[in-house]
């Protein structure tokens, strides 16, 4: 992969005089640990990557236009932190690239961008933090197509997005995807289209998504609804979540999880259960327990233990690892996360 528009990208941003005015930021995020896993008699240990968050660097920026109007932009790569090797090798821009204006409206963007199934379910259904161990996460990351987690093809390519700011506690946002195939006969063929909502204010949140994904045979229809409460001693989240499309795919999952403040950390657990409508011994049922330590504002160490057990006809299992049908998996992880 040619590297050198990237790098020269770069150094032309921290060289331009319009620099003092566009507020442009260089981020991303480090995160690495040892995992294993144990499936049947199939073990795996080594480096996993983005057990808390992806690791990524990006660009992000805005410039004030006056009257309340902005221009905003943001470009991002992933990365594996244990290879050193980019996430994808067709995009310069992985994770993310578009630009829009922001104001008071809320923001208009076009590019690749976040469906709302990717931000929600990261507000309501984060008992365990991240994708690798997080219960719903493994859970929908199993169902063909599926788009409504972090973890899942929530990324939509050549889309445009209005995303409401929030108002009294209220948010919204609306996608619509053109996806790859945008000229021709079969144009609309692999369209998107995704509404999310949500209400936070105080120690209350609730969500809902709705995702519909245009395909050759059967067209996939998503829907979330999720929620958490902070007692103040604990907070508490659940979700449910369907997808269906035709006779090939109709799957439910169920989530409830707990973080506990303890110490400069928490103490995170879960539980997911996977339901397939269309075969009765294709259910999984997932259980996770971790811990999470600030050592500082941006830098995290964690400790994780899930437990996954497959009816016969199901091969779930930890998402760094292979799992036979019907084999339960149990997987370990310990790393940190750094943020810059």
């Amino acid at each position: 992969m040619n590297y050198r528009p990237l790098v020269l990208f770069a150094a032309g941003l921290a060289s331009a005089p319009a620099l003092a005015q566009s507020n442009v930021t260089i981020y991303g995020i480090a995160d690495v640990g040892i995992g294993y896993a144990k499936a049947g008699d199939t073990t795996f240990t080594g480096i996993i990557d983005g057990v808390l968050s992806g690791p990524r660097f990006g660009f992000k920026g805005s410039e004030d236009l006056g009257n309340g109007l902005q221009a905003v932009f943001v470009l991002e790569q992933g990365y594996s932190v244990g290879s050193g090797a980019p996430a994808s090798t067709s995009r310069q821009f992985h994770r993310q690239a578009w630009a829009g204006l922001r104001g008071g409206f809320g923001t208009i963007a076009l590019g690749r961008q976040y469906a709302p199934g990717y931000k929600y379910p990261g507000r309501f259904s984060a008992g365990v933090p991240g994708t690798v161990f997080n219960s719903q996460a493994l859970l929908v990351n199993s169902i063909p197509g599926a788009s409504i987690h972090p973890g899942t093809d929530a990324r939509w390519n050549n889309s445009i997005a209005y995303i409401l700011g929030k108002a009294g506690g209220f948010m919204a946002e609306a996608i619509y995807s053109f996806q790859d195939d945008q000229s021709g006969d079969d144009r609309d063929e692999d369209d998107r289209a995704g509404i999310g909502v949500g209400y936070a204010s105080g120690p209350i949140g609730v969500g809902a998504v709705y995702h519909y994904s245009k395909r050759a045979a059967d067209d996939l229809k998503e829907v979330y609804v999720g929620g958490s409460y902070d007692f103040g001693g604990a907070e508490l989240f659940a979700s449910y979540q369907t997808a269906e499309a035709g006779d090939v795919v109709d799957a439910a999952v169920a989530y409830l999880g707990v973080a506990i403040p303890l110490g400069n950390g928490k103490l995170h657990t879960d539980v997911g259960q996977l339901s397939d409508d269309r075969n009765d011994d294709n259910d999984t049922t997932s259980v996770t327990i971790g811990y999470t330590h600030g050592l500082s504002k941006r830098t995290t160490l964690y400790a994780m233990v899930n437990r996954m057990d497959n009816d016969d006809a199901a091969g779930r299992g930890a998402a760094f690892a292979d799992t036979e049908d019907g084999e339960s998996t149990t997987s370990v992880g310990l790393g940190l996360r750094h943020k810059f």
